[in-house]
């Protein structure tokens, strides 16, 4: 497979945890970062039908979502 070059802009924790997971399994780089986007793309997510309309079931520890929170973000945009 032909890498393509480029350049991302991450966080520096994700930077570090991506670092790690490429050392320990002696990865470069950008080959943990594919992995793991690889992972996260194909990566099942539990939804349901309630009243027609798909949702996901979250862990029981995510934060909840108020309408409070989705207005803030809105008003983000």
């Amino acid at each position: 497979m032909v890498g393509m070059r480029t350049t991302i802009s991450i966080d520096d924790d994700v930077f570090l945890q991506v670092k790690q997971y490429a050392k320990r399994r002696s990865l470069r780089l950008g080959k943990a970062v594919s992995e793991l986007v690889r992972r996260a793309i194909d990566q099942q997510r539990p939804t349901r039908s309630i009243n027609g309309l798909q949702v996901f079931d979250l862990p029981a520890n995510s934060p909840r979502v108020t309408t409070k929170r989705v207005e803030d973000l809105d008003a983000e945009q």
